[in-house]
């Protein structure tokens, strides 16, 4: 293992991987890639992967448009192959959210995105299969789809590795080591690595981290889940058999898996985590039924789909639902692209673009990183959304908390 590196990237998930991999584009190449696990072991390897540019705000907006170019010439930008899928996507909202879809509809075109509203008799042509009341509005993105979340991150991570990067599996980042107010070093199960910069890229494992140099994150853990089904007969066959959708008004989202499952997870089923370490990747008995229920009142199908398999992680969860990006307080050199609260997958390569643009050059210019800063929490300004609604249902019943985070959108 080294022991002094330019730069020490902590966490190897789809947004540590992008981060290794943007630093070694602008020039650095003694950089090390640490994780405790595997590469896109945790959150980032049981993401749904879903690549869209619909957000209802601005901010998260910016750095999912910057995103999506990455993903569509990921060969000549990263290499390889990311599994990108161009399905189109959906947005579906309840009714009292309609007027709340044109002003986001506007503010995204405002922005760059390409989208448009879709009434529904488009939405029939665009989705057969899905029941939809005859004044129904939608948001569409015909450049949208999703990904494969661990092709993604191991593309990241191998491109980083081709440009010098020096990957650590297995390997536990146990303190960050400071002098005079700023960061020296890294101390590892297998020694100690002296470096200038160190980046945080290890979701909530990162509040443990920073509580030992007495820095509070207002981060929670928190557990999300897929489940796989059966592609009801209803939706097309293959990869691209089907949009990817974000329905509000029932409370799920779906893409295609291979050639005929679907993956449906949803928005607002978020379970408290008490042990990290301890979290298991299966299904919670009652996700299933109640995934399978929010999904068929959208495609009646789902009602009678056979459950095949799932999967669950932990995610870092904010009190506005975005992320932290940001240089810590107080402790220079020290990086922060935490609490990106489930939905940091398709802005990963504009994330780790700007982590790198704000360590090498002082400054983010792929996007503006500035509503993401640490501090909005305390002073009273975080990130304002024209969020949808969610039903009740379709939310977690162990968790009374989730009614407050209906904001959130996966």
């Amino acid at each position: 293992m080294p022991s002094t590196a330019e730069a020490v990237v902590v966490g190897a998930g789809v947004i540590g991987a992008s981060v290794a991999f943007h630093l070694t584009r602008v020039g650095l190449r003694d950089v090390v890639l640490v994780d405790r696990g595997p590469v896109a072991g945790q959150a980032s390897g049981r993401s749904g992967a879903l690549v869209r540019t619909h957000y209802t705000n601005a901010p998260e907006a910016r750095l999912a448009l910057a995103s999506l170019p990455w993903f569509e010439q990921w060969g000549e930008l990263v290499g390889g192959d990311c599994g990108f899928t161009r399905t189109g996507f959906l947005q579906l909202v309840a009714a009292a959210d309609r007027a709340r879809l044109r002003r986001n509809v506007a503010m995204l075109r405002q922005l760059g995105v390409e989208t448009s509203l879709v009434a529904a008799p488009e939405i029939a042509g665009l989705q057969p299969g899905l029941d939809v009341d005859e004044d129904a509005l939608a948001a569409y993105e015909p450049r949208s789809g999703y990904a494969d979340p661990i092709a993604t991150t191991r593309g990241f991570v191998a491109a980083a590795e081709r440009n010098g990067a020096v990957v650590r599996e297995g390997l536990d980042v146990e303190a960050i080591v400071t002098e005079g107010g700023r960061v020296s070093g890294v101390e590892t199960a297998d020694g100690a690595i002296a470096t200038p910069i160190v980046v945080l890229a290890n979701g909530a494992w990162s509040v443990r981290l920073l509580g030992r140099l007495g820095v509070e994150l207002p981060i929670r853990a928190t557990r999300v889940q897929l489940a796989f089904f059966a592609r009801p007969p209803a939706l097309g066959r293959g990869p691209a058999g089907h949009l990817t959708l974000i329905d509000r008004a029932h409370g799920f989202y779906a893409r295609p898996h291979g050639d005929d499952l679907t993956l449906v997870g949803l928005s607002a089923f978020y379970e408290p985590i008490a042990d990290l370490d301890a979290d298991s990747a299966e299904n919670d008995p009652g996700f299933v039924p109640l995934a399978r229920r929010q999904a068929a009142g959208r495609i009646a199908g789902f009602a009678e789909a056979r459950y095949v398999r799932g999967r669950a992680g932990p995610i870092d969860v904010t009190p506005d639902g975005g992320a932290i990006l940001d240089q810590t307080p107080g402790v220079a050199g020290l990086y922060l692209a935490v609490g990106l609260s489930g939905t940091g997958f398709k802005k990963a390569p504009a994330i780790g673009a700007c982590l790198a643009e704000l360590i090498t050059a002082g400054a983010a210019t792929t996007a503006p990183i500035g509503p993401f800063r640490l501090a909005r929490f305390d002073d009273g300004d975080p990130i304002a959304n024209e969020a949808y609604s969610l039903p009740a249902a379709a939310l977690s019943p162990a968790d009374e908390a989730a009614r407050r985070r209906a904001g959130l959108v996966h």
